[in-house]
């Protein structure tokens, strides 16, 4: 399976509370499909983060198989994790987009993509895992807690310190 990855794309907020609303959604649609004709209708992952300094911080990862990557990404309950992330935290919300393509290079849609969704599933799998080493705090509760449960000596959920020579080479070895 192809994927490819789009963004980041910054989510607008709106009203005195500065939250991402349906005027959010509409934004997007338009730099996405400015982005790439046909985006907003695809199927694959997204990743909502936050930018501050030079680095984004991933909050939140999803899929999109019977939705549209869009419509899945900003539906209300994503939208209210968002917000509450975004209230709580400093940075700038953004989202990035890894869309599922055919071997030509077209972006798969919602009917084409049940031969991928076992490649759907893994990604998001791959993903959450990555990002939840990066930010314990990741928001998702599905997949976690059996990710949050395991420990690798100062490569994963480690503590600040437990590094050894053997961790820390074979850290190297797998970034």
């Amino acid at each position: 399976m192809k994927f490819d990855v789009a963004g980041p794309f910054d989510l607008t907020r709106h009203g005195s509370k500065r939250l991402i609303t349906d005027q959010s959604l509409k934004d997007l649609k338009s730099q996405i499909e400015d982005f790439r004709e046909g985006l907003s209708e695809a199927v694959g992952c997204y990743v909502f983060a936050l930018r501050a300094g030079k680095g984004y911080t991933p909050w939140y990862v999803g899929q999109a198989c019977k939705a549209s990557i869009l419509k899945e990404a900003m539906n209300s309950s994503n939208r209210e994790k968002y917000n509450k992330v975004a209230s709580e935290n400093k940075g700038t919300p953004t989202i990035f987009f890894i869309q599922m393509q055919t071997p030509g290079g077209k972006l798969r849609k919602r009917k084409k993509a049940d031969g991928g969704l076992m490649a759907l599933d893994f990604l998001e799998r791959w993903l959450i895992s990555v990002c939840i080493t990066k930010n314990p705090d990741l928001v998702n509760n599905k997949e976690t807690r059996f990710l949050r449960g395991i420990h690798v000596v100062g490569i994963l959920n480690a503590k600040k310190g437990e590094a050894h020579a053997a961790s820390q080479r074979l850290k190297k070895a797998l970034w």
